[in-house]
């Protein structure tokens, strides 16, 4: 049977790498040029643009007049552009930040003439099992990836790539890299190249791609071809695209395969860049949770009261975040220069999205019914009622508050009263008037909030002030509630499981080690010195409220300053912490808070928390379900002779919380923002969570994990010195016991612990509350009753988001069945009335008919199943 090779002529244009995305735009400018004109003479029959639209978007900003040019070749189907936004991690990023980002793409890309519906991500470092709903969900079908796949799940190049659910996609698994057809344009060893792509082809059709990172324009591609022909008379080479290759291979037969592919056996996986630069990956975190489970639910109540739906203020923030989800951004594997642009764009989208909160409570609180002077509104922007232990700020005249709803006093905890003035300053002091006086109380809140909705409380003068509080220093200190006690003694800690009577020793502690590694990958010093750090030395003190009971510790750790000193087992570089342990009345997590002030280099530190089990697996949720992992590769004693790329050291990503369990405990540590993982210890008892990587390369060669060239130019070091993290830090988790492991009451659990409730205060007295407290505002011209939300009830789904509709009146919610292996109810939806509602798909295209009922019926989920449901009030 004569071959035939499908030559796909594209280019891989990272958004940003070790260059800016502003250097790439001047290049970009001038490369569309050759583009349009090698297509529009001829030179060349296809071109694919690297499959994502924001390098078209920024490109059309400042040339808005090619865009009939580019449409034309767009709808003549000779330039393929689209379907993503940009080329996403698939790993650390949300899936709601996934639908965002396809959706973001998919949307320009049809304005502008048609997107290639393939899903395209030749780069990523690492394919999440969830692919195949996600893309099937927005209606893709097809799939090209690089990286992951082992020859122990197949061998093949072309498959059908399954999820739980039973979605798949057919995919072509470009297993030499994107960058493989270059050889036509510079080797005339016609027959090894196609003998390499070749390797693994289910049929006679054969993918070349010719192209590269930033490459320009080959105009001598259809005389290579030529060439090609000559040496190869039983191999047809013709110019190509993917959708007319899938259309050569969907008769061949193919294998199935599941899950996700994250191995090092034929490419560079990167296992640990999932800890590289922890600050975006903690701003990153802090922005997706308040846009997916604060600013979107928050904007679909406010719409109902009569503001505004602003679509184009999400797109702004979802575009911000989106090109940091490009594969190298997220990674945070960049030069200091791109890394700095990106943190600058989380801080944009970390002030447009708190700023929307801010406008949103307000406009809402004071448009209420019955607005009075001093009330506390807290919201509720979740689709079930919370009842939790809040912490906020009021401003009064009074020196002593208490809190009222309908007459009757709630619970409430003041942790600091502040006396300030709002006087207008002067150079010169002068003496305060009493009517200037207010003060600033901070407070603990026992509230119960009903889905979707707020609470008005009443804050009222207080003839004392609260002595309930104690404050200790302590050598001996203890904290409790109802579901823990927690113990520190002679610098360790224990912890008491109050319900199942269980005492757990030195339970947590940390760990540093030296990182020869560089900005891709964790890789250990050729001489390095690991060391437990301890709580040895530390000052404790302890406090004690009705509400919330804390201790503060307080130390200083001694590391090695670099890798000079880590060699001969010297330790002079102090490191200064506080670690703060909360527990909150009717809490079950065990809130963990560390500031930590690094000046040390090349090192990596770990938090270490021993659980009871012997660790075969570890669990962990994906972006739209759970995964379990073995703790140890197969191959980790025989990776090198096997010619692997990398170390398949069991270092795992994470998004919101890693899992140990057995039959009769569970152990669930939950995060906001650290993103790595690993089960050591000789049964793999201990939890290792990654808080930070120290390194100060790009790339560096040689290195134990990575044998070989550096990673990202191997021609060039490029210095880091900020990926070094030399400043203070924070990091945040919280670990929380079960008897049993219950993924959709994790997701719910991990809501509860990691999602604050706004809150907005009717008061005058101190404008600077928030930044846009300052700014007068008109309140709405009818008066907003108290709303009455909706209840998801339901036991067995994960609640994923809520928002407003594209195209139509209405919103959607999105819920999901996180359970591997088990088909389940997936409950109701209530606390409407007259409503019409259909299920849609994930670009909101409707995928059942219509139907009217109070109460929706969300009906059987299969394992990892999504549903959108799209109502209309």
């Amino acid at each position: 049977m004569k071959r035939k090779v499908h030559v796909i002529h594209h280019t891989h244009w990272d958004f940003e790498w070790y260059f800016t995305a502003n250097e790439s735009l001047v290049q970009l400018a001038y490369h569309l040029d050759e583009v349009m004109q090698a297509l529009e003479q001829q030179q060349i029959s296809y071109y694919l643009l690297d499959g994502q639209m924001s390098i078209l978007d920024d490109y059309l900003t400042s040339f808005p007049e090619q865009k009939e040019r580019l449409m034309k070749l767009v709808k003549s189907g000779k330039l393929a552009i689209g379907p993503w936004y940009t080329q996403t991690d698939e790993l650390i990023v949300r899936g709601e930040s996934i639908v965002r980002n396809l959706n973001l793409g998919m949307t320009l890309a049809k304005s502008l003439g048609g997107y290639m519906n393939v899903g395209y991500l030749p780069d990523s470092f690492g394919q999440s099992k969830d692919m195949p709903k996600i893309y099937n969900g927005v209606g893709i079908q097809q799939a090209v990836f690089w990286r992951g796949v082992p020859d122990d799940v197949t061998t093949q190049r072309e498959f059908y790539w399954q999820a739980e659910d039973g979605s798949q996609v057919l995919t072509a698994n470009i297993k030499d890299g994107y960058f493989v057809g270059v050889g036509l344009i510079y080797s005339d060893d016609a027959p090894a190249l196609v003998k390499t792509i070749a390797a693994g082809a289910t049929g006679a059709d054969l993918l070349l791609p010719v192209g590269g990172d930033q490459r320009y324009i080959d105009f001598n591609l259809r005389d290579r071809m030529n060439l090609y022909r000559q040496v190869l008379p039983d191999t047809e080479l013709e110019e190509s695209n993917y959708p007319a290759f899938f259309e050569a291979i969907k008769e061949n037969e193919l294998p199935t395969i599941t899950g996700e592919f994250i191995s090092s056996a034929v490419s560079k996986i990167h296992r640990s860049i999932y800890s590289s630069r922890y600050d975006h990956k903690y701003l990153n975190d802090k922005v997706e949770r308040r846009m997916i489970y604060q600013v979107e639910p928050l904007m679909v109540m406010a719409e109902k009261c009569g503001i505004p739906y602003k679509q184009g203020l999400l797109d702004r923030i979802w575009k911000l975040l989106n090109k940091n989800h490009a594969h190298d951004s997220a990674g945070g594997c960049n030069s200091d220069k791109t890394n700095r642009i990106i943190t600058a764009r989380y801080v944009e989208a970390d002030q447009l999205s708190y700023s929307l909160v801010d406008y949103l409570t307000r406009k809402i609180s004071e448009s209420r019914v019955q607005v009075s002077e001093g009330e506390l509104v807290i919201f509720n922007t979740l689709p079930w009622t919370t009842k939790k232990v809040i912490k906020c700020e009021v401003s009064t005249h009074f020196a002593a508050i208490a809190l009222e709803k309908d007459g009757v006093t709630i619970p409430v905890e003041c942790l600091q009263t502040r006396k300030e003035s709002n006087r207008s300053i002067r150079r010169k002091e002068v003496a305060d008037a009493p009517s200037n006086a207010y003060y600033v109380h901070e407070l603990l809140i026992e509230a119960e909030v009903p889905p979707l909705s707020f609470v008005a409380y009443q804050v009222v003068e207080k003839n004392h002030t609260f002595t309930d509080k104690t404050l200790a220093e302590n050598a001996t200190a203890s904290i409790e509630n109802d579901a823990y006690q927690v113990t520190f003694k002679a610098g360790e800690l224990s912890l008491i499981d109050r319900k199942r009577k269980t005492v757990y020793q030195n339970f947590l502690a940390f760990e540093d080690s030296g990182d020869e590694g560089d900005t891709y990958d964790y890789s250990p010093p050729y001489v390095d010195d690991r060391y437990r750090l301890n709580l040895n030395g530390a000052t404790c003190h302890m406090i004690r409220n009705q509400l919330m009971e804390k201790l503060i510790i307080t130390g200083e750790w001694q590391v090695a300053k670099d890798l000079k000193e880590r060699q001969t087992k010297k330790r002079t570089q102090a490191s200064p912490y506080e670690l703060t342990i909360e527990l909150l009345k009717g809490s079950r997590q065990l809130q963990f808070h560390l500031e930590l002030d690094n000046h040390a280099c090349d090192h990596r530190m770990r938090v270490l928390i021993e659980t009871p089990n012997q660790n075969a697996f570890s669990y962990s949720d994906t972006p739209f379900g759970t995964v379990k992992r073995a703790v140890e590769d197969p191959h980790i004693d025989d990776w090198q002779q096997l010619g692997w790329r990398e170390e398949p050291t069991a270092i795992f990503p994470m998004l919101t919380y890693v899992n140990s369990h057995d039959a009769t405990t569970s152990w669930t540590v939950f995060s906001k923002g650290i993103k790595e993982y690993q089960f050591i210890g000789e049964k793999f008892q201990t939890m290792a969570l990654t808080l930070f990587r120290s390194v100060g390369y790009l790339g560096r060669p040689d290195l134990l994990r990575r044998p070989g060239v550096a990673s990202g130019n191997e021609f060039k070091a490029i210095p880091t010195p900020d990926s070094q993290l030399q400043k203070k830090m924070r990091f945040k988790f919280a670990l929380q016991l079960d008897h049993d492991f219950q993924p959709a009451s994790l997701a719910k659990d991990y809501l509860d612990y990691a999602i604050s409730s706004p809150y907005y205060q009717i008061q005058d007295l101190n404008r600077f509350t928030t930044t846009l407290k300052y700014f007068v505002s008109n309140p709405l011209g009818h008066q907003v009753p108290t709303p009455k939300g909706m209840t998801l009830d339901s036991e067995t789904l994960v609640f994923s988001s809520l928002r407003k509709s594209n195209d139509e009146p209405g919103f959607d919610i999105r819920v999901y069945n996180p359970d591997l292996n088990r088909e389940v109810d997936g409950g109701t939806i209530k606390g409407l009335r007259d409503v019409r509602y259909t299920f849609v798909d994930l670009r909101g295209h409707a995928v059942t008919e219509t139907y009217e009922d109070d109460t929706i019926l969300l009906g059987t989920f299969k394992p990892g199943e999504i549903k959108t449901v799209h109502i209309v009030e």
